[in-house]
């Protein structure tokens, strides 16, 4: 995937405000399930899970598998490559 492609599916993944929300708490969670996720955001556990799921395609959030239960956390590195690239394209 391309630089620009990548900025493009990361910043369309955080255009939806629960989006932008779930990876605030992701973020200052550092590992969070989907449970704590739907306990604390006001969204139904099938909207969390579509959120999450375009999170994950968008390469900037991880999961972690134990049994039957999902783990999320921050892909540090996609998104600090996403920041920076971001940044270079903007000339901040």
């Amino acid at each position: 995937m391309n630089y620009l492609a990548n900025i493009i599916e990361v910043s369309k993944a955080l255009s939806d405000k629960n989006r932008f929300n779930i990876l605030m708490l992701i973020i200052k969670s550092r590992e969070i399930s989907c449970k704590e996720i739907t306990k604390k955001i006001k969204l139904s556990q099938p909207a969390i899970s579509h959120h999450l799921k375009i999170l994950i395609d968008s390469k900037v959030v991880n999961v972690r598998r134990e049994g039957q239960w999902g783990y999320f956390s921050l892909n540090s590195k996609a998104f600090n490559a996403y920041l920076k690239t971001l940044k270079k394209e903007v000339k901040l």
